[in-house]
This record gives C-alpha cells, sequence and structure tokens, in this order.
C-alpha cells in the first residue's frame, strides 16, 4: 500500500497456535503511525493490538493517532481472526487500508474469495493475476497463500498477503489513499564537475513502471515511509545493498531505498 504490509494467516479455529473455544472470536489491528484502539467505546491499549478473547458479534472500533479518527462497526465470525491494518495520512489526505476476514460457506471442496473496495473499479490482482474489477466475487481462488493488489488511477496500492482456506469465503474491504506525487529531480541538476567526480561511484537506474515513477521508502521494507517518488529511467549513485532493496543517493543530503526489482546497475 503504499505504506504497510502485513503476513495476513487466517484460520478458521487456530490463532499463532491457539484453539479458540466455541463462541470465541480474534482480532488484530495494525495501524501506522501507532494509534490508541478502543473497543466499543473502551480504551483497550495502542497498536498493534490483538485480541483472541471477544465473542462473535458487531463490535465497534475506533482508532485515534492525534487528532486523526478512524472507527467501524464490524461483524466478528465464530472461531475467526479479522484483522485491521489503517493507515493515516496527513492534514490533506484520506486515510487508507483494509479490514480482512473469513466466512464459512459450507463448501468443503472451494476456497471462496470476495473483495470490495473504494473507489469502485479498482483491479484486482491475485498473485500477479488481474481478476478484474472491483467489487470481486470468487468461486474458488485455491487454498494456501495469496498476495492481493488493489490499484486505482490517483491512489496508492493496497496490499495484503493472505491464506484462502477450503469452506471459507475469504472477505477483504478496503480503501485505497490517495495518491500525492511529488516528483525529486535534485540529483538531476549535478554539475559537470559533480559527475566528474563520481565517475568511481556505482549507478543504477529506475526500469520502467506502470505508473512512470518509483516510490522511495526510508527504510528497506515495504512497510517504509515514503521519502519521494523517482521518475524512470533516471539514474542515482548507489549507497548500500541489502536483500531486495538497493539505498540511493537523492541529492541534498537525502537518501532513500527502493525496490532492487525496479532498478538496474549501470556498468
Amino acid at each position: 500500500m503504499w505504506k504497510k504490509l502485513i503476513v495476513v494467516l487466517l484460520a478458521s479455529i487456530s490463532l499463532g497456535g491457539c484453539v479458540l473455544t466455541p463462541r470465541k472470536s480474534a482480532i488484530e489491528i495494525s495501524s501506522y503511525p501507532i494509534a490508541k484502539v478502543y473497543l466499543n467505546g473502551k480504551e483497550m491499549g495502542i497498536t498493534p493490538y490483538k485480541n483472541t478473547d471477544l465473542t462473535p458479534g458487531e463490535i465497534e472500533i475506533k482508532l485515534t493517532s492525534g487528532d486523526k479518527v478512524w472507527n467501524r462497526k464490524i461483524t466478528l465470525q465464530n472461531n475467526v481472526n479479522t484483522v485491521i491494518d489503517w493507515e493515516f495520512e496527513n492534514e490533506t489526505q484520506d486515510g487508507g487500508g483494509y479490514i480482512l476476514y473469513l466466512e464459512k460457506t459450507g463448501d468443503s471442496k472451494k476456497a471462496g474469495f470476495l473483495v470490495n473496495t473504494t473507489p469502485d473499479q479498482s483491479t484486482i490482482m491475485i498473485d500477479d493475476e488481474v481478476k478484474g474489477l472491483s467489487p470481486v466475487r470468487i468461486g474458488d481462488i485455491g487454498e494456501g497463500d495469496q498476495h492481493l493488489v488493489l490499484s486505482f488511477p490517483g491512489y496508492k496500492n493496497v496490499e495484503v498477503f493472505m491464506k484462502a482456506m477450503k469452506g471459507y469465503q475469504l472477505v477483504v474491504n478496503a480503501v485505497l489513499p490517495k495518491e500525492t506525487i511529488n516528483i525529486d529531480s535534485t540529483q538531476n541538476s549535478n554539475s559537470s564537475s559533480d559527475s566528474l567526480s563520481n565517475q568511481a561511484e556505482e549507478k543504477v537506474k529506475i526500469k520502467k513502471t506502470e505508473t512512470g515513477w518509483l516510490r522511495v521508502r526510508e527504510t528497506p521494507t515495504l512497510s517504509g515511509k515514503e521519502v519521494v517518488k523517482v521518475k524512470t529511467n533516471e539514474q542515482y549513485t548507489l549507497l548500500d545493498e541489502q536483500t531486495d532493496w538497493i539505498k540511493i543517493d537523492l541529492g541534498s543530503s537525502k537518501s532513500g531505498w527502493v525496490s532492487s526489482k525496479y532498478v538496474e546497475k549501470i556498468e
């Protein structure tokens, strides 16, 4: 998404090795930045928050971070873990995130899937295959781990790593955060003398992307805060490398991490 990715493993009867007793529900809540958690008006702690001893049925959830507030009424399913992930944006932007849970279908041979998004008509991609535009219902997406990507022009992507189970329908209700384009080009104003002095430095080039730009993050993780966006085909000095990530020099004493999938080293 955008900022934060959580590996979500939903189980109908088992949560992190703990078996739920009959008529119990669980909930996991993450947010960026950290937020206070209220359940039915009662303060319960801060994010990340987990509770495996809730009663199935409707519950009101509220998250507060500074003067920003997110609240929803949701229905907790019996013996099911509901996952909420929300990112609060700045004063000029709406936030975004998702609610994820399982619904029992009774069909032990199929693992169903249902996704609703705001805005409607968002592109639904599962494991790099486009499945259509939201809202989408799929009778059987196959049991096991799934990588869901939701996208819409002018909005940040929402990505979820989830696990589908036979006999259940995996439900995702997502809000895509609005996109703010802030292309950084300070490094392209280097003088010829600067270029000569940097000849020995290793360079990388930003590959072509669907959006025409690539997100740069503070830390080498998809949950890292966005620093800026850089244009495709631009070149940057390589500062550091980690698994799947490359740190680049943005100029003006700024740097950040980009996915190595979208850069190529220049000989």
